[in-house]
């Protein structure tokens, strides 16, 4: 979002963003290696409303967070 909006909130958007990142990274979501059957993210949530998918590890929730990853690093790199 923060590179589609022009607007002042472009900067909310990127630094909201980043904490979720940060959050993520931390010993709270983030498994040691060979942990959590080798998925990145633990505690992820695929349908709440639904009780599907509750507090597992998501193979699409690895691959959004690798994504968020690798476009963080691209912004900063820029």
């Amino acid at each position: 979002m923060s590179q589609l909006d022009n607007s002042a909130d472009s900067k909310k958007y990127y630094a909201f963003a980043e904490e979720q990142i940060r959050s993520l990274t931390s010993p709270a979501y983030l498994a040691e290696p060979g942990t959590n059957n080798n998925f990145i993210l633990m505690h992820s949530t695929g349908h709440l409303p639904g009780n599907s998918e509750v507090d597992v590890p998501l193979s699409y929730a690895d691959y959004y967070y690798v994504e968020a990853l690798m476009r963080l690093k691209k912004l900063i790199n820029s």
